[in-house]
């Protein structure tokens, strides 16, 4: 694995906020990618979604995901001064939900070749020399297109492409398929691999196969030192502190009643596989305060000391 070889932390509508991806840039992540922001709605002055686009000062490099279909407002969105503090744009034109999808934003673009063309090409114009980078997915239901929707990105502008080796169809199920990243490497611009990266063997493999890079989601969540893991560095990781560092990062930005709810998912995620977990997963799901959430996770590292940390 060459040294210039990276780790990015993919986009995950709901659960890279500015705390997690805080969190793991204190484990080497190189990249971070924030969750998919409407472009339309960031033109159109949507409080919330601003409001996705803060970040801690010290997680750089990071990119903003935006997803949408008509160019121009594509390209108004980059423009806008909440972006700014973005090192770079990433354009999502992988995800397979139906909502997304039927919209013309997404991996429906995969289907609209000359439409996804321009929407790259207008941002990369805007962007005004700020790297720009595509994410898509193999295809629809087979991979016969990959390479050539590959050329198509390098082509309009991309400056990097990260490619989820699965279909539309397969969704999150099955498993990547990386037999065309051979061929797509060699279009000209560095390619990241996405879809079940767990391991620094599989860093390995994937680079000698022709990747820049990996990016991880659904496996770091819970798990932001996978990427200490991935680069063969040492760390050392507390739950519980990151359990509570994540709530009070979060609480910079929004109310406690909003923060509680966004926890829940997030304690599950770090409570996940850990012996008698479950429980305190199940009771922080019918949680109303921030207190019902923290309580109990203190009480449970006390009960079980040998489960808080984790060293490599």
């Amino acid at each position: 694995m060459s040294a210039e070889f990276k780790t990015v932390l993919a986009p995950m509508a709901g659960y890279t906020d500015f705390a997690f991806r805080a969190i793991c840039r204190d484990y080497g992540v190189d990249l971070t990618v924030t969750e998919m922001v409407s472009s339309k709605a960031l033109v159109m002055g949507n409080a919330l979604s601003r409001r996705m686009l803060y970040r801690e000062g010290a997680d750089k490099p990071s990119f903003c995901q935006i997803f949408g279909h008509e160019p121009n407002v594509m390209a108004a969105s980059v423009q806008i001064p909440e972006m700014s503090v973005y090192e770079g744009v990433d354009i999502n034109m992988g995800c397979p939900v139906r909502k997304i999808v039927s919209s013309g934003d997404g991996s429906a673009l995969l289907e609209n070749v000359p439409l996804a063309s321009r929407c790259i090409s207008a941002v990369k114009l805007a962007l005004k020399g700020k790297p720009l980078s595509v994410k898509f997915r193999l295809g629809v239901s087979d991979s016969s297109q990959a390479v050539d929707f590959a050329k198509m990105c390098a082509d309009s502008g991309a400056d990097f492409i990260t490619v989820h080796f699965r279909t539309r169809k397969q969704m999150y199920s099955g498993s990547a398929d990386y037999s065309l990243l051979p061929k797509i490497a060699k279009i000209g611009i560095p390619v990241i691999a996405n879809g079940d990266v767990a391991s620094r063997e599989q860093c390995l493999r994937l680079s000698d196969m022709g990747a820049s890079g990996v990016a991880v989601g659904r496996g770091a969540l819970g798990r932001p030192y996978l990427f200490s893991e991935l680069q063969g560095k040492s760390f050392r990781f507390d739950v519980l502190d990151a359990i509570v560092r994540h709530a009070e990062l979060l609480l910079k930005v929004f109310d406690e009643r909003v923060v509680a709810n966004e926890m829940k998912k997030h304690v599950a995620a770090y409570l996940k596989g850990k012996r008698n977990g479950k429980s305190v997963a199940i009771a922080a799901m019918s949680a109303h305060t921030l207190a019902e959430i923290l309580t109990p996770c203190r009480i449970f590292f006390e009960t079980y000391p040998d489960l808080r940390s984790i060293e490599q």
